[in-house]
């Protein structure tokens, strides 16, 4: 009996994987709307999920794995972007990996410290609502940036415009 439930939950487990072809259409409206809110605005970057926590059916504890998947899925594509050559000096690249590494630590320890010391909050609660907040800020952050390195490359890629050619002026009689 107890092997027959452990079989339903685990293909209940499975069931979110069903669900992955939302995860891109989550993903690329996470990006569209992380862009328009720029990192200057971790307020309209929050609205941004408005759109996918209006299909929770009640069931907000899948939701925000859901968000978070998809937040941590952006930040993982744009970093990865990043890091790309090309976008990046090699040593640029290898830095922010460094600094992507320190911000996972950071982000562990600081939402399990908060956590554990806020008042009368559930600690798993508590630590999941914390690491979805950290994520989509950094999430913004990198997208952000990356727009921005595209941008100054397509610029300094872009061969200058051959000056405006002087006009020959009538001779005057």
């Amino acid at each position: 009996m107890r092997l027959l439930a452990a079989a339903l939950l685990l293909v209940g487990a499975a069931t979110p994987a069903a669900a992955a072809p939302d995860s891109a259409l989550d993903v690329a409206q996470l990006r569209a709307c992380a862009l328009a809110a720029g990192i200057d605005n971790p307020r309209q970057a929050e609205l941004c999920e408005a759109p996918l926590l209006a299909q929770c059916d009640g069931d907000y504890a899948r939701c925000y794995d859901r968000l978070l998947g998809a937040w941590e899925a952006l930040m993982a594509a744009s970093l990865e972007d990043l890091a790309r050559k090309g976008v990046l000096e090699r040593d640029d690249a290898a830095d922010l990996r460094a600094s992507q590494r320190a911000w996972a630590r950071f982000r562990s320890e600081d939402c399990a410290f908060y956590s554990a010391v806020w008042p009368g909050a559930r600690p798993p609660y508590q630590r999941a609502a914390c690491r979805h907040r950290m994520t989509r800020e950094r999430a913004t952050i990198l997208t952000v940036r990356l727009e921005a390195a595209r941008r100054l490359r397509d610029v300094t890629r872009t061969p200058p415009a051959a000056p405006p050619q002087p006009r020959s002026q009538p001779r005057q009689s």
